[in-house]
């Protein structure tokens, strides 16, 4: 099951458990029901934006959202960080330069450019395997908690 089918899963169970609709669960997070729909029946793939928009409408972790961790708590960061910035500073603790890190990730250098001065976050997909590859959580990478 790949990352984006894992968290299907855990917003249609955090549907069927609160007893709202699709239409209910877009309004809370702020996009269209269609928009919505769509990400349920696996015909397209929410953003990273909307990801952290459904973490913060339904109370939880982005880990427990693509189920990384039972645990739906999240301790927030005393100080939230900027992706790029958490990106940035495990870059440098890995002692790798981009370059290198974008080859092993298999993306363009100028994709990691964009990330590293906040023009673009990458897909929930890639965020997740950005966390396995710095073994820390979506969470921290995102900068939503100081817990790694």
């Amino acid at each position: 099951m790949d990352a984006i089918e894992l968290f299907t899963d855990t917003v249609r169970d955090y549907i069927a458990a609160q007893g709202i609709t699709v239409t209910e669960f877009a309004r809370r997070i702020g996009c269209k029901e269609r928009c919505a729909a769509r990400w349920l029946n696996g015909t397209n793939r929410p953003s990273t934006e909307y990801v952290l928009l459904a973490a913060d409408a339904l109370h939880c972790s982005v880990d427990f959202l693509f189920a990384r961790t039972d645990s739906p708590a999240l301790t927030p960061a005393r100080s939230p960080s900027r992706f790029a910035e958490r990106l940035c500073g495990l870059i440098g603790d890995s002692g790798r330069n981009k370059r290198t890190l974008a080859r092993e990730w298999g993306v363009e250098p100028s994709t990691v450019t964009k990330w590293l001065h906040g023009a673009s976050l990458p897909k929930p997909d890639r965020v997740y395997r950005l966390a396995d590859f710095f073994g820390c959580s979506m969470d921290f990478l995102l900068g939503r908690t100081d817990a790694a």
